[in-house]
Protein backbone atom coordinates (compact mmCIF):
# COMPACT_ATOMS: atom_id res chain seq x y z
CA UNK A 1 0.00 0.00 0.00
CA UNK A 2 2.95 2.18 1.27
CA UNK A 3 4.11 1.50 -2.25
CA UNK A 4 0.88 2.37 -4.03
CA UNK A 5 0.74 6.10 -2.26
CA UNK A 6 4.14 6.48 -3.36
CA UNK A 7 3.32 5.99 -6.97
CA UNK A 8 0.44 8.54 -6.53
CA UNK A 9 2.49 10.90 -5.22
CA UNK A 10 4.91 10.48 -7.74
CA UNK A 11 2.30 10.40 -11.18
CA UNK A 12 -0.01 13.93 -9.07
CA UNK A 13 3.44 15.51 -8.99
CA UNK A 14 4.54 14.99 -12.17
CA UNK A 15 1.54 15.87 -13.82
CA UNK A 16 1.48 19.63 -11.70
CA UNK A 17 4.66 20.29 -12.88
CA UNK A 18 3.78 19.77 -15.77
CA UNK A 19 0.44 22.40 -15.54
CA UNK A 20 3.03 24.34 -14.30
CA UNK A 21 5.57 24.16 -17.34
CA UNK A 22 7.95 23.22 -14.55
CA UNK A 23 8.94 20.14 -15.86
CA UNK A 24 12.27 19.77 -18.19
CA UNK A 25 12.52 17.66 -21.42
CA UNK A 26 15.61 16.64 -21.29
CA UNK A 27 16.00 16.69 -25.17
CA UNK A 28 18.36 14.38 -27.14
CA UNK A 29 18.84 12.24 -30.43
CA UNK A 30 16.74 9.31 -28.82
CA UNK A 31 17.15 5.79 -31.53
CA UNK A 32 13.49 4.50 -30.58
CA UNK A 33 14.45 0.60 -32.13
CA UNK A 34 16.27 0.32 -29.06
CA UNK A 35 14.26 1.40 -26.77
CA UNK A 36 10.89 -0.52 -28.31
CA UNK A 37 12.85 -3.48 -28.01
CA UNK A 38 13.64 -3.14 -24.51
CA UNK A 39 10.17 -1.90 -23.43
CA UNK A 40 9.41 -5.55 -25.66
CA UNK A 41 11.77 -7.29 -23.46
CA UNK A 42 9.62 -5.70 -19.94
CA UNK A 43 6.62 -6.60 -21.58
CA UNK A 44 7.62 -10.52 -22.32
CA UNK A 45 8.53 -10.85 -18.80
CA UNK A 46 4.96 -8.75 -17.58
CA UNK A 47 3.31 -10.75 -20.15
CA UNK A 48 4.33 -14.64 -18.44
CA UNK A 49 2.86 -13.33 -15.10
CA UNK A 50 -0.17 -12.76 -16.27
CA UNK A 51 -0.29 -15.36 -19.20
CA UNK A 52 -0.53 -12.93 -22.36
CA UNK A 53 1.61 -13.43 -25.25
CA UNK A 54 3.33 -10.17 -26.05
CA UNK A 55 4.80 -9.99 -29.62
CA UNK A 56 6.91 -7.43 -31.52
CA UNK A 57 5.83 -7.31 -35.37
CA UNK A 58 8.13 -4.39 -36.25
CA UNK A 59 10.54 -1.73 -35.29
CA UNK A 60 12.18 0.21 -37.62
CA UNK A 61 15.14 2.19 -37.12
CA UNK A 62 14.15 5.84 -36.05
CA UNK A 63 15.05 8.53 -34.46
CA UNK A 64 12.58 11.02 -32.50
CA UNK A 65 14.78 14.26 -30.45
CA UNK A 66 13.35 13.85 -26.80
CA UNK A 67 13.58 12.08 -23.45
CA UNK A 68 14.55 8.89 -23.46
CA UNK A 69 13.41 8.62 -19.45
CA UNK A 70 10.39 10.03 -19.99
CA UNK A 71 9.94 8.48 -23.35
CA UNK A 72 10.43 4.85 -22.15
CA UNK A 73 7.60 5.30 -19.21
CA UNK A 74 5.42 6.62 -22.05
CA UNK A 75 5.94 3.41 -24.10
CA UNK A 76 5.78 1.32 -20.78
CA UNK A 77 2.50 2.88 -19.86
CA UNK A 78 0.43 1.61 -22.92
CA UNK A 79 2.02 -2.05 -22.40
CA UNK A 80 1.38 -2.14 -18.44
CA UNK A 81 -2.54 -1.12 -19.34
CA UNK A 82 -2.62 -3.61 -22.29
CA UNK A 83 -1.18 -5.98 -20.37
CA UNK A 84 -3.42 -5.04 -17.19
CA UNK A 85 -6.36 -5.74 -19.38
CA UNK A 86 -5.48 -8.66 -21.56
CA UNK A 87 -7.03 -12.18 -19.99
CA UNK A 88 -4.73 -14.85 -19.67
CA UNK A 89 -4.29 -16.37 -23.20
CA UNK A 90 -5.12 -12.88 -24.85
CA UNK A 91 -1.95 -11.51 -26.58
CA UNK A 92 -0.47 -7.66 -27.09
CA UNK A 93 1.36 -6.94 -30.14
CA UNK A 94 3.91 -4.01 -30.01
CA UNK A 95 4.76 -2.52 -33.56
CA UNK A 96 7.39 0.64 -34.25
CA UNK A 97 6.74 1.42 -37.58
CA UNK A 98 7.14 4.89 -40.08
CA UNK A 99 3.86 6.61 -41.22
CA UNK A 100 5.01 9.39 -43.57
CA UNK A 101 7.60 11.83 -41.25
CA UNK A 102 6.37 10.54 -38.05
CA UNK A 103 7.23 7.52 -36.59
CA UNK A 104 4.38 5.29 -34.97
CA UNK A 105 4.55 2.98 -31.74
CA UNK A 106 1.20 0.64 -31.39
CA UNK A 107 0.04 -1.32 -28.54
CA UNK A 108 -2.48 -3.41 -30.04
CA UNK A 109 -4.52 -6.02 -27.42
CA UNK A 110 -6.96 -8.87 -26.97
CA UNK A 111 -8.05 -7.16 -23.74
CA UNK A 112 -11.52 -5.94 -22.55
CA UNK A 113 -11.61 -2.82 -24.73
CA UNK A 114 -13.10 0.45 -23.85
CA UNK A 115 -16.94 1.03 -24.46
CA UNK A 116 -17.38 4.15 -27.18
CA UNK A 117 -19.04 6.34 -24.56
CA UNK A 118 -15.86 5.99 -22.48
CA UNK A 119 -13.53 7.06 -25.39
CA UNK A 120 -13.18 10.70 -25.11
CA UNK A 121 -12.39 10.82 -21.40
CA UNK A 122 -9.75 8.23 -20.78
CA UNK A 123 -7.13 10.58 -20.89
CA UNK A 124 -8.96 12.50 -18.11
CA UNK A 125 -7.09 12.30 -14.57
CA UNK A 126 -8.86 10.06 -12.25
CA UNK A 127 -11.17 8.61 -15.43
CA UNK A 128 -11.77 4.95 -14.80
CA UNK A 129 -14.00 2.99 -16.71
CA UNK A 130 -16.52 0.35 -15.46
CA UNK A 131 -16.34 -1.66 -12.73
CA UNK A 132 -14.76 -4.35 -14.98
CA UNK A 133 -11.61 -2.31 -16.11
CA UNK A 134 -11.46 -1.25 -12.64
CA UNK A 135 -9.98 -3.94 -10.71
CA UNK A 136 -9.50 -3.57 -6.69
CA UNK A 137 -5.52 -4.98 -5.53
CA UNK A 138 -2.17 -4.59 -7.00
CA UNK A 139 -3.75 -4.50 -11.11
CA UNK A 140 -5.79 -1.70 -9.94
CA UNK A 141 -4.46 2.22 -11.07
CA UNK A 142 -5.54 5.70 -10.20
CA UNK A 143 -6.20 6.61 -13.95
CA UNK A 144 -3.34 8.65 -14.18
CA UNK A 145 -0.88 6.69 -16.40
CA UNK A 146 -2.84 7.61 -19.60
CA UNK A 147 -3.12 11.37 -18.49
CA UNK A 148 0.64 11.33 -18.10
CA UNK A 149 1.25 9.25 -21.23
CA UNK A 150 -0.49 11.98 -23.42
CA UNK A 151 1.35 14.74 -21.39
CA UNK A 152 4.71 13.29 -22.64
CA UNK A 153 3.79 12.60 -26.74
CA UNK A 154 2.24 16.66 -26.37
CA UNK A 155 5.70 17.43 -24.83
CA UNK A 156 7.80 15.53 -27.42
CA UNK A 157 5.58 16.93 -30.21
CA UNK A 158 3.53 14.02 -30.84
CA UNK A 159 -0.06 12.54 -30.14
CA UNK A 160 -1.83 9.81 -28.72
CA UNK A 161 -4.69 7.52 -30.75
CA UNK A 162 -6.94 4.85 -30.02
CA UNK A 163 -9.44 2.66 -31.24
CA UNK A 164 -11.24 0.10 -29.56
CA UNK A 165 -14.34 -2.02 -29.36
CA UNK A 166 -15.59 -3.37 -26.22
CA UNK A 167 -15.01 -7.45 -25.71
CA UNK A 168 -12.25 -7.42 -28.54
CA UNK A 169 -9.37 -5.37 -27.45
CA UNK A 170 -7.62 -1.84 -28.27
CA UNK A 171 -5.43 -0.63 -30.26
CA UNK A 172 -3.21 2.65 -28.77
CA UNK A 173 -0.97 4.43 -31.45
CA UNK A 174 1.56 7.34 -30.45
CA UNK A 175 2.57 9.08 -32.80
CA UNK A 176 6.04 11.39 -33.06
CA UNK A 177 8.02 13.63 -35.13
CA UNK A 178 10.78 12.01 -36.72
CA UNK A 179 14.42 13.37 -36.86
CA UNK A 180 16.87 12.14 -38.84
CA UNK A 181 20.20 11.73 -38.15
CA UNK A 182 21.76 14.54 -39.78
CA UNK A 183 19.64 16.78 -38.96
CA UNK A 184 19.83 16.56 -35.65
CA UNK A 185 23.70 17.73 -35.76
Amino acid sequence: ETTRMADLVESLLTLARADEGRFDIHRELVPLEPLVRDVFETALILGESSGATVMLTGAEPLHVQGDPVRLRQLLLNLVTNALKYTPSGGSVTLRLERRGDRAAFSVQDTGLGIAAADLPFIFDRFWRADRARSRGGERGGFGLGLAISQWIAHAHGGNIAVSSRLGRGSTFTVSLPIVTESSSN
